[in-house]
């Protein structure tokens, strides 16, 4: 008979007590010995054994056998395999199923039991067996894991079949693991429909934007045009010669807000890119503060800027990028700022950085609106005007640049924008412009041809009388055909000057056809554009490009570069005028010391807006003050702070 471990205790705890009792007697009745200490040790040791039987009598209470934990995760691993979503099957080399799971069976529209040992590959339909026993033995052979879709019934299952091995590093069988993807892949089909809708939308816009864009440059390249032809008259009295310039800034202007537009549809299709190249920082300073003062006017805001004394004259950047985040800063603090209230635009150095900043005193901005100034459309109030594009295409023109705008504001009290840039000083000596101020009369070189394309005669009209005074001789076409006819006449033009969009055969035909039909002819094609994007054709090539509105000094900077040649020049009468701004003025026509000192004040802080109002007021007394005013008016314009400086400082000491 077997004893069970809690007999035993009881058995050892009687026996020790036993044990103990006749210990007593026998010390007691018939020996002489200690026999009490005997005693006293079989009860110690009755109950130590009694201590740890009880202790392993408690651990075999919450204890297994091996035997009982091996069938437990034999149930756990089971329990886990059946409940899963996936199919999952084991095989042997031969393709037999050895194990398989409830969701595998279900799948194969059978029970695990009855699955158990029969061919995998008798479960496929004959269409299928080949290419799948294909993979089966490449996975075998090569003891690597392939992964496929298998599309049945309208159902897509994600496969994944992995080899087994032995302890030896054997394949013995292969791990088949699947999984329903219908669900997923029929979001990824309507996901991708969706972005291809996008896709088509957003080409459908880009396409409208730059036939929108074609349309407004039209006739401003009109304006434009007939103002710089205007400009190149050297009889125009200086007062036209102001107004011209302001309507010249002006159209710049709403060139910027067309770009803007067309920058926002590049922006969104990651297609925007800088022109990286050196300009003279106090020129661009200069550009900007006039266009604000513009603004003052109209809106009837003050308008103040202070420019750093220790500014660079030359900077490494994009000019045209720059400008277009100042002047979107600018025109948006005049749009929230109320009439008496004051725009300030600074620019200083921060150690390397130059820090850029534009504080209103306007309407300001709740801090709950913060993040939604910067999205594109987006305006502040119903009433605001523009497209709500600016501060969205100013910020990510920042970064592009490397730089961060920030924002703080304050409601009722109004809202500085400001970012760093890291504009890098050029170090060597750029000789200085002195063709800038001087009107440019012909080239020394051989007689040069120039061919017109446009389809537009006004056009036509304002490039030729851009140049038609400098000694070309031009001719005009106002289509492809008429074009290739003029040449198949005798005519070989140096240049030729191209609209692309033309009806019946465009630019890009004609230059297609001028290459290919006259191969001789090594004319420059100067593609000119309102739409400012250039087709990506390689067989096309042309030598540069001109957008709309033409700006007449980038087509002489063209016409040099392309023809090789050196213009002739004269001396305009403002630059005369300049000349003579050194020359002693007569007591009489100079300002009284403090107003003298006040300016030089002003020019050593940079607050060129400070210098513009002291010379208006000085220009309310015209016929005292007239000289004096002309005088340092190219300083001013210029932003020469150290010339201005000087040139007052002389005046002081006469």
């Amino acid at each position: 008979m077997k004893i069970s471990k809690p007999n035993k205790l009881v058995i050892w705890l009687l026996t020790g007590f036993l044990l103990a009792c006749i210990i007593v007697i026998i010390d007691t009745q018939l020996f002489y010995i200690p026999g009490s200490i005997i005693c006293i040790l079989f009860l110690v040791f009755g109950w130590l054994q009694s201590i740890y039987y009880f202790r392993v009598y408690k651990t075999l209470q919450t204890a297994k056998s091996p035997v009982e934990n091996i069938a437990d995760k034999k149930t756990c691993y089971e329990t886990l395999i059946n409940t899963a979503d996936d199919t999952i099957i084991l095989l042997d080399k031969s393709g037999k199923i050895l194990m398989i799971n409830t969701t595998g069976a279900q799948r194969l529209g059978h029970s695990p039991d009855a699955l158990i040992g029969r061919n995998v590959f008798d479960l496929l339909p004959d269409s299928l067996k080949k290419s799948r026993n294909k993979k089966f033995q490449y996975v075998l052979t090569h003891k690597k894991t392939v992964r496929y879709v298998d599309h049945r019934q309208g159902i897509d299952f994600d496969q994944i079949l992995s080899p087994v091995f032995d302890h030896s590093g054997n394949a013995v069988g292969i791990a088949v693991y699947g999984r329903d993807i219908t669900a997923q892949k029929s979001i990824e089909a309507q996901l991708q429909k969706a972005r291809q809708e996008a896709e088509k939308a957003n080409n459908a816009k880009s396409i409208f934007l730059t036939h929108v864009s074609h349309e407004l440059r039209t006739p401003l390249n009109v304006i434009l045009g007939y103002t710089q032809i205007l400009q190149s008259v050297s009889t125009l009295e200086k007062d036209e010669q102001k107004s011209l310039s302001k309507i010249h800034k002006n159209v710049d202007f709403i060139i910027s807000l067309i770009d803007d537009i067309l920058d926002l549809s590049k922006i969104e299709s990651q297609n925007i890119s800088l022109s990286i190249d050196v300009f003279e920082f106090n020129e661009f300073l200069a550009y900007i503060s006039d266009i604000a003062f513009m603004y003052k006017q109209e809106k009837e805001v003050d308008f103040a800027c202070h420019f750093s004394p220790d500014l660079p004259i030359y900077v490494n950047g994009d000019e045209r990028r720059l400008k277009q985040v100042l002047l979107n800063l600018i025109v948006n603090a005049f749009k929230f700022t109320p009439k008496k209230g004051l725009v300030t635009l600074t620019v200083k150095k921060d150690n390397q950085a130059i820090v850029f900043q534009v504080e209103d005193t306007g309407i300001g901005i709740h801090e709950d609106k913060m993040s939604d100034i910067f999205q594109p459309f987006y305006r502040l109030t119903h009433q605001s005007d523009g497209f709500g594009l600016g501060l969205s295409i100013a910020r990510h023109l920042v970064e592009m640049m490397g730089g961060k705008l920030n924002v703080q504001s304050t409601v009722d009290k109004g809202s500085t924008f400001w970012f760093s840039l890291y504009l890098e000083s050029v170090d060597i000596i750029i000789q200085p412009d002195d063709t800038k101020n001087r009107k440019i009369t012909g080239y020394t070189d051989s007689n040069k041809r120039i061919l017109i394309v446009d389809d537009l005669k006004e056009n036509r009209t304002i490039l030729k009388g851009m140049i038609s005074h400098l000694g070309f001789e031009i001719r005009e076409a106002n289509t492809g055909e008429s074009a290739l006819k003029c040449i198949h006449d005798g005519f070989e033009p140096d240049l030729i000057l191209l609209d692309l969009i033309m009806p019946v055969m465009d630019g890009f035909e004609f230059a297609h056809q001028m290459k290919n039909n006259y191969p001789e002819i090594t004319s420059k094609i100067v593609a000119v554009s309102a739409s400012n994007i250039l087709r990506s054709d390689k067989t096309v090539v042309f030598d540069a490009q001109i957008p709309k509105p033409i700006q007449r000094d980038h087509l002489i900077k063209t016409l040099e570069h392309q023809l090789d040649i050196n213009w002739q020049y004269k001396m305009d009468s403002n630059q005369e005028a300049n000349q003579n701004k050194t020359e002693p003025l007569e007591n009489a026509q100079i300002p009284d010391h403090h107003i003298l000192d006040q300016l030089i004040d002003y020019a050593q802080h940079g607050q060129i807006t400070d210098i513009k109002d002291e010379i208006r007021k000085l220009e309310q007394q015209p016929t005292k003050y007239q000289k004096f005013t002309e005088s340092i008016d190219g300083f001013v314009t210029e932003l020469d702070f150290d010339g201005f400086i000087d040139y007052i400082s002389t005046l002081g000491r006469q």
